[in-house]
């Protein structure tokens, strides 16, 4: 279903929603070998999200762009909604096809605010999870995790639902690197205190002490800080505003 500027940012509909299921079930079998062939992929605490009975906000950082592949694999056989630059669901074909495994688009107008808070509800009411990227975009093999957004941990507040964090790390492997997501254990939310501006500073807190402990994992686990690249150059048409 093509998105449009001011349009509906999930859909909900039977039909798109078994269309959307069946698809995203093809693209992860088919990308398991392919990742496990090119990054030697694996994953350390699936069990935690086994027995994650709640809905939940996840939280990753992005050091590759096929983090979302690998992020999905691990989950299965959940599924999760997602967040992404809105200029990425409006290009043709590649938008309806990113809409169907799961993306929501954040649009820049902030009279939206309100769309985007209905969305994240209804995600969490829907497939019981939502996942964003807080440090915003992808940040090439990057082994120490930017400064997070607060808008993930925003909405866990809100909604009064924990952050589970996924994280991708990454080491060397011969010529190559490997990467494993690890996850860690849910975290619960400060208490909504029904203020935006105190809500906004507990967010930002939770989101710092969230990243610290993320990085502390990657840290723990051999993360190899020596491979970063930059971030991930903006693809023409797709999501090359500006930074």
């Amino acid at each position: 279903m093509a998105y449009r500027r001011g349009g509906s940012l999930i859909v909900r509909k039977p039909l798109f929603l078994a269309f959307s299921k069946a698809l995203t079930w093809l693209v992860e079998l088919l990308g398991w070998p392919i990742m496990a062939a090119m990054y030697g992929y694996r994953a350390r605490g699936r069990k935690i999200l086994r027995k994650a009975k709640r809905p939940a906000i996840l939280v990753s950082n992005h050091a590759i762009p096929l983090d979302p592949l690998l992020h999905g694999l691990t989950l299965l056989p959940r599924f999760s909604y997602f967040t992404l630059l809105e200029e990425t669901v409006l290009t043709p074909w590649l938008g309806t096809l990113v809409r169907l495994l799961g993306g929501i688009p954040v649009p820049h107008d902030q009279s939206r605010l309100g769309d985007i808070e209905r969305a994240v509800k209804s995600a969490l009411d829907g497939r019981g999870l939502i996942h964003f990227y807080p440090e915003g975009e992808c940040f090439l093999f990057n082994q120490e995790i930017r400064e997070f957004k607060a808008g993930a941990f925003w909405y866990a507040i809100r909604f009064g639902v924990p952050v589970i964090p996924l994280i991708t790390v990454i080491s060397r492997r011969g010529k190559g690197f490997h990467a494993e997501v690890h996850v860690l254990e849910a975290l619960e939310p400060p208490a909504a205190s029904g203020r935006s501006a105190a809500d906004l500073h507990a967010a930002i807190r939770f989101a710092r002490s969230t990243r610290a402990l993320m990085q502390a994992r990657i840290d723990a686990a051999g993360g190899d800080k020596t491979l970063y690249r930059g971030p991930m150059p903006r693809i023409r048409g797709v999501n090359d505003r500006e930074r």
